[in-house]
This record gives structure tokens, C-alpha cells and sequence, in this order.
């Protein structure tokens, strides 16, 4: 893989930037925090999605962007000879995602989920593969120096892949364990509750129920020749019932045309009475509707007599109302009086108890004579009050009296409602009777006129009497013919139905066995199935097991060349970063890191800040080269990300010129740090600065 170009939009510090990478060994130059891991995480999130960012989705898109902004990376790069262009967006409040792949101008993959697929599908490895395979963090450095060597060993295998040995591993043997239950399961599966083989008892079983089948058939067959004999006999019986049958029949008819004259002769005489009834009653109810008409003229000025006293109520009404407002007006006026009248002697009271010598509680003069005065003005003002005040009193006791006489006149004219509200329901009542005689003088008269056109329709009949009789008198016996003859056809009947219903149910157990055999025939199948399946089974357990231990033994052989082959990888960059100095690191069976000087190993704590960064290093770069050998060199860049940690400017030299000699496995190499000096000894650098605004830019030169 050559990455071509990256455009990143709104993502993280970056608002619009888009830069081609060169081939070769290119510092990545920057403060702390301007966003140098930032540039090679977006090409990892355009990859894989959210799971390869170090934040939450929300904080991926660059604050102070517009709620309408998308968030967006596109990368080029060439994979396999093709050129693949992949694009990543998340837009709206809701930061809805969504991507594409396109490889070779081609659309390969649309949807966010289909492009981290399709990209993992490609490049054979998830994101942590992909992030182990490109980046070499300083962290990563500090972790293998700090790591005791159980937790250094059990990284560096975690990086080299083999844990997916592992996994493999967990696999074969949940799977094994998985078999040999089912292997346990089928084998009780093929007893019965007593420990005897299921096979064996269907067998016996089936034996039995072809022994009752062929028993069965025989009877069937002896059921059908009594059948046959039954059915001859049916059928002559049925001829001597289909004769005395056809007898009673044309007996039966003739006594039915009699009876019908008869009927229709019967008939007219009680239509010729029904007739004489309905004149007598329409003459009686014709003299009632008379009486009842005179009695109605009583009620003649009844509507006069309505009217007149709804004006007598309403007159009343209106002087009752006009009585209670007067009487309230005088009611008010006396309250008013009354209040005066209380607060004047209050007034005399409190002049009189003051007496000559007091100051007026108006003016703070000394009352003297003027208290008199005051005293007079008082009882004159009061005497006047009270006078008035009687004479509304006595108002009052006529307003009452004219009160109580209004009232006793408006209970006669209640009463005088109530009767003539009565004679309004006597007359209506009497109406409704004239009424209900007048319609049923109509229906009588209609009636009346419905039975003179039925009398005309039934014409003249003629009935002989005698000859109904002979007739009924035949019939009975030709009836009793008929009956023993039915009865006879009966019996055979339910013979010949009870053979029928025998032969279905022996049909029917007939049938119930063969479905049984079926049923037995198919479990004997099911158990061989069962046999046959136990069988694969374990041959699956025993394939399982070997699988398992050549797995193990292949675990076994990586591990064991991990450590000759990381260390022959290191020992070579040593060699180069050190001039010579040291010509050999190695890992020893425990996973200690060991550094030879002079031709003997010494544990890395011996030595120096900067030589023991410089080992973890090698270690590092030498995994990240395995896994690219591994993978058939389909990653040629790779991404160090601020690994000179303690190292002098020197050795800062010797690692960029040995870096530059990878080109035959890396064509790119970018180290990321903050280092400004670094810019003069490499091919190519990117300048990330960030303005006063927080956004950061990119300058390739």
C-alpha cells in the first residue's frame, strides 16, 4: 500500500486541508497538539469508521463547525496495482454516517458499515492489526522497557498475530468439547428408558403389528361377502316398499282433493258468519260515535276561557313583581335611615359625654355655647330620621298586605289552571276516543267488504260426505301396509349399516396400523440416521483432537521462532544505529531484553537511557517488519510516531539514515514529532501549525 493524498474537512483541529505524500522518509513536524497524530488517525477512521478513533463520534467533528458542516476524509492510495479512492462523512445534527470505495474509478462499497468491511475484507486484518502493522508509538517503546518480561512476551505475540493462533486454538477445543457432548447426548439419544437399544424394541414392536395386519385383512374380507348377502336382501324388500308405498300415495291424493273441497266448504259457511258479525258491530259502534260527538260540544269556549286567565295570571305576575321591587326600594331606603339614625346619636352621644369645656373633634376649637347648638342640630336631625323612618314602616305593613292578597289571588288562578288544564285532557281524551271508534268503523266497513269479494271467490261447492268417509276409511288400511313395509326396509337398513360401519372401523384400525408401521418404520429410520451421525461424530472428535494438537505443536514452532527472527531483525538496525557498537540484541527464553557488547549479553538495564530506547526501537521496527513480511510487503509505509525519546543528536542522525536504507521495505516512512531539527536531515517534512483560532494547517516542503 503507497498512500497518495489525504483531504480531511472539519475533522478534529483540521477545517480544510488537503496534501499528497511523498515517497520517502518524511518528518512530521509540530508542537504538541496541533493534530500530527491527528492527519494519520483520520486515515485510519476513513479505513475502519469510529471504532479506530481515540474519541467518542461526537468529538471527532471540529468544534466551531456549523450544525450543517459534514465532517469529511477522503484518501487515495494504491493497493494490488489499484488505485482506491475512499471516502468517510458524517452530516447533520444527528452526524449521520456514510462512505464509499471506489477502486479504480468503480464503485466497490457504498455505506459506512459496507466500506469498514469491504476495507477489512481487502486488507486482510482488523484495525488493531492495521494500527500495529503502521504505527510505533514512543508509549509503545516505554511499555516494552517497563514491562516485566511475562506482560513483554504476551505483547509482542499479541502484535505478531499469534493470539489469533490462540483463538484458533479456543476454537477447536470449545468445538471438540461441543462434539463429545453431542457424541454423549446421541448415544443416550439411541436407548430407551430401560437401557435397551431404541432399534431393537421397534423392531419387535414392528413385527407385532404386521402379524395384526395380516389378521385384520382376513376379517375385512369375511365382513364384505355378509355385506353382499345383506344388500340382496335389501334391495328386495325395497320393491315390496316402493309398491305398497305407491299405493298409499294415490289413496292419500284422492283424500287430499276431498279434504280440500271440504276445507273450501267450510270455508264459505264461516266467511257468511263472519260477515253478519261485522255488520251487526259496525251498526253498534256507528250509534256510540253518535253520543260521543254531542258530549264533545261541552268543551266549546274552553280555548276563550284558557286564553282569559292566562291574561288574569300574567297581570298578576306583573303586579307581584313590581310589589317586591317597591318593597325592596323601601327596604333600602329604611337600612339607609336606620344607619343615619345610629350614627347621629353616636355623634350626640360623644358631644354630650365631651361636654362646654372639650376641643371640637373638627376644628380643635373649645366647643362653649356651640356644644348646645350642636346638641339641637342633632335631636332635630334625629327627630326628622325617625319620622321618616315610621313612615316607611308603615309603607312597609301595605306593601305586605298588598303582597299577601296578590298571593292568594294567584293560588285561585292556579287552582283555575289546573281545572280547565283538566277539562283540556277530557276533551283531548274524548277526541282520541272518536277518533279511535271512527278508524275502527273504516277497518270494519273494509273488513266487512274483504270478506263479501272472499265469500264471491269461493264460489259454489260441491262435498259428498259419504265418499270422504270410505276414503278415510281406506287409507288407515292402506297406511299400516305401508308402515309394516317401512319397517321391515328399517331392520334390513340398519343391518346392512352396521355391516358398513363395521367395515370402516375395521378399515379405519387397518389404516391406524399402517400409519403405526410407518410411524415405527420411520423412528427405526431416525435411529439409523441417529447410528450413522454418532458414528461422523466421533470421527469429527478424533479429526478435532489431532487438529488440535497440530495447532499446538504449530503455536509452539512460531513461538519458537519469534525470538531468533525478532532478534536477527533488531540485531541488524542495532548494528546500524550504533555504528557497530553493538552488534547483536537478542530476546532470551524468559523474553528478557539482552544487548551483546564485546560478544557477551547483558541485560538492557545495564546501559544507558538512550542505547535501552534505542533496543525497543530495533524491537519495535523489527515486529512491524515480520508483519509486513508476513503479509507479503502489502504495507510499504509505515508511521513512527515521536520515537527518539532520549536520544542524542547523533543517534537522532543515525536512526533517520538508517531509516533511510528501509526504502527496500518501506517506500514511506513518516515520523511524526515535535523535534524542529528533524526537518534538516530528512527527504521531506510537513509543517502542522495551529492559528489563534485553533485551526490547524499544513505545510509540505
Amino acid at each position: 500500500m503507497i498512500l497518495k493524498s489525504i483531504s480531511l474537512k472539519n475533522f478534529r483541529k483540521f477545517k480544510n486541508v488537503f496534501i499528497e505524500f511523498p515517497d520517502g522518509v518524511t518528518g512530521v513536524v509540530g508542537l504538541n497538539g496541533v493534530g500530527k497524530s491527528t492527519l494519520f488517525e483520520a486515515f485510519a477512521w476513513v479505513l475502519y469508521g469510529p471504532v479506530a478513533t481515540r474519541t467518542a463520534v461526537d468529538q471527532i467533528k471540529r468544534e466551531g463547525a456549523a450544525p450543517s458542516d459534514p465532517c469529511r476524509v477522503e484518501i487515495e492510495f494504491i493497493f494490488d496495482d489499484d488505485t482506491y479512492r475512499v471516502v468517510r462523512e458524517m452530516s447533520g445534527k444527528n452526524l449521520s454516517a456514510s462512505g464509499i470505495v471506489t477502486v479504480n474509478g468503480k464503485i466497490a462499497a457504498n455505506g459506512a458499515e459496507l466500506v469498514s468491511k469491504f476495507i477489512q475484507r481487502k486488507l486482510g486484518m482488523d484495525w488493531k492489526s492495521f494500527y500495529t502493522s503502521i504505527f510505533a508509538k514512543q508509549k509503545e517503546l516505554n511499555t516494552l522497557s517497563s514491562m516485566n518480561p511475562s506482560e513483554r512476551r504476551h505483547l509482542i505475540l499479541r502484535m505478531l498475530g499469534i493470539d489469533a493462533v490462540d483463538d484458533i486454538l479456543s476454537e477447536i477445543r470449545s468445538d471438540t468439547k461441543e462434539k463429545k457432548n453431542l457424541v454423549e447426548k446421541l448415544g443416550f439419544d439411541l436407548l430407551d428408558a430401560h437401557g435397551t437399544e431404541k432399534i431393537t424394541v421397534y423392531n419387535q414392536e414392528l413385527q407385532l403389528l404386521e402379524k395384526k395386519q395380516k389378521e385384520l385383512v382376513k376379517q375385512i374380507e369375511e365382513q364384505k361377502e355378509k355385506r353382499l348377502s345383506i344388500e340382496a336382501e335389501l334391495r328386495q324388500i325395497k320393491r315390496d316398499y316402493d309398491t305398497k308405498k305407491q299405493s298409499y300415495e294415490k289413496i292419500y291424493a284422492t283424500k287430499e282433493q276431498l279434504e280440500e273441497k271440504k276445507s273450501r266448504f267450510e270455508k264459505k259457511q264461516s266467511v257468511g258468519e263472519d260477515i253478519k258479525t261485522l255488520e251487526k258491530t259496525l251498526h253498534e259502534r256507528q250509534a256510540i260515535l253518535k253520543i260521543q260527538n254531542e258530549k264533545l260540544t261541552m268543551f266549546k269556549n274552553l280555548e276563550k276561557d284558557l286564553q282569559t286567565l292566562e291574561q288574569q295570571q300574567q297581570k298578576n305576575h306583573d303586579s307581584i313583581q313590581a310589589m317586591v321591587k317597591k318593597q325592596e326600594q323601601n327596604r333600602t331606603l329604611m337600612h339607609r335611615l336606620e344607619e343615619d339614625i345610629k350614627a347621629l346619636t353616636t355623634k350626640k352621644q360623644h358631644i354630650e359625654k365631651m361636654g362646654p369645656q372639650a376641643k371640637c373633634p373638627t376644628c380643635e376649637r373649645v366647643l362653649g355655647e356651640q356644644q348646645h347648638t350642636l346638641l339641637k342640630l342633632y335631636l332635630e336631625e334625629l327627630t326628622k330620621k325617625k319620622y321618616d323612618n315610621q313612615k316607611l314602616i308603615d309603607a312597609e305593613k301595605k306593601f305586605t298586605t298588598e303582597y299577601e292578597r296578590l298571593s292568594r289571588e294567584k293560588q285561585a288562578l292556579q287552582k283555575k289552571t289546573i281545572f280547565l288544564h283538566g277539562q283540556v285532557v277530557d276533551r283531548e281524551r274524548l277526541q282520541t276516543t272518536l277518533h279511535n271508534i271512527s278508524e275502527e268503523i273504516q277497518r270494519e266497513i273494509q273488513k266487512l267488504e274483504i270478506k263479501k269479494k272472499e265469500l264471491k271467490s269461493i264460489g259454489t261447492i260441491v262435498f259428498d260426505e259419504k265418499q270422504y268417509l270410505l276414503i278415510r276409511t281406506g287409507i288407515s288400511e292402506a297406511y299400516r301396509n305401508y308402515q309394516t313395509s317401512l319397517a321391515k326396509l328399517n331392520i334390513i337398513r340398519e343391518k346392512h349399516q352396521s355391516i358398513i360401519l363395521k367395515q370402516k372401523e375395521q378399515e379405519g384400525d387397518k389404516n391406524l396400523i399402517n400409519q403405526k408401521i410407518k410411524s415405527i418404520e420411520k423412528s427405526i429410520e431416525e435411529q439409523q440416521k441417529l447410528i450413522k451421525k454418532l458414528g461422523d461424530e466421533r470421527r469429527d472428535v478424533q479429526r478435532l483432537s489431532i487438529l488440535s494438537e497440530v495447532m499446538d505443536s504449530y503455536r509452539t514452532y512460531l513461538i519458537s521462532q519469534i525470538r531468533p527472527t525478532l532478534s536477527s531483525h533488531a540485531s541488524e538496525l542495532f548494528d546500524e544505529l550504533t555504528e557497530g557498537k553493538y552488534s547483536q540484541i537478542e530476546l532470551d527464553e524468559d523474553y528478557n531484553l539482552l544487548v551483546y557488547d564485546q560478544g557477551q549479553p547483558y541485560r538492557i538495564e545495564r546501559f544507558s537511557g538512550g542505547e535501552e530506547d534505542l533496543a525497543n526501537l530495533c524491537i519495535r521496527l523489527a515486529i512491524s517488519e515480520i508483519i509486513t513480511e508476513r503479509a507479503g510487503s502489502i504495507f510499504n509505509f509505515i508511521i513512527l510516531d515521536e520515537i527518539f525519546g532520549s536520544q542524542d543528536q547523533i543517534r537522532k542522525q543515525n536512526i533517520i539514515k538508517a531509516l533511510n536504507s528501509f526504502s527496500s521495505k518501506f517506500r514511506q516512512i513518516f515520523l511524526i514529532t515535535h523535534v524542529e531539527e528533524i526537518k534538516h536531515f530528512t527527504e521531506n517534512t510537513m509543517t502542522i501549525s495551529e492559528d489563534d483560532s485553533g485551526i490547524s494547517t499544513i505545510k509540505v516542503e
